[in-house]
C-alpha cells in the first residue's frame, strides 16, 4: 500500500510539474519595467494602419521555443500511462484467479 501512495504522489508532482515553467522571469526594478513597457510599443506600429502588418509566421515564436519540453511532462505521460495500465493488469489477474478458484470449488478439486 504504501508503495502504491508513494506512485500516486509522484504522479501528482510529475503532474504539477508538466504545467509549471522552469523559471518565473522576474523585473528588478521599476525603471526596466517601465523601459519594457514603452520599448514594447513601437511608433511605427502604431502610425501603420492595421492591414499592413508583417507576415504572421514571422511574428510566431521560432522553433526552438516551441519544441521545448519539461521533464515533468515526460513524467506525467509516463505515469499517466502506466499506472492505469498496471492497474487493470492487476484487476484482470485477480479475476482469472478468482475465477479460476470458483471453478475448482464447484469441481471439488483440492489444490
Amino acid at each position: 500500500m504504501k508503495t502504491f501512495q508513494l506512485i500516486i504522489s509522484f504522479a501528482l508532482i510529475a503532474a504539477s510539474m508538466a504545467f509549471a515553467p522552469n523559471q518565473s522571469p522576474q523585473c528588478k526594478s521599476m525603471a526596466t519595467l517601465v523601459k519594457g513597457a514603452a520599448a514594447s510599443i513601437p511608433v511605427a506600429a502604431l502610425a501603420a494602419p492595421a492591414f499592413a502588418m508583417d507576415s504572421i509566421v514571422e511574428t510566431l515564436p521560432s522553433i526552438d521555443v516551441s519544441l521545448q519540453v519539461q521533464f515533468g511532462a515526460y513524467l506525467a505521460i509516463l505515469l499517466g500511462t502506466f499506472l492505469p495500465v498496471l492497474f487493470l493488469v492487476n484487476l484482470y489477474t485477480q479475476t482469472e484467479t478468482r475465477k479460476a478458484g470458483r471453478e475448482d470449488a464447484e469441481n471439488g478439486d483440492e489444490f
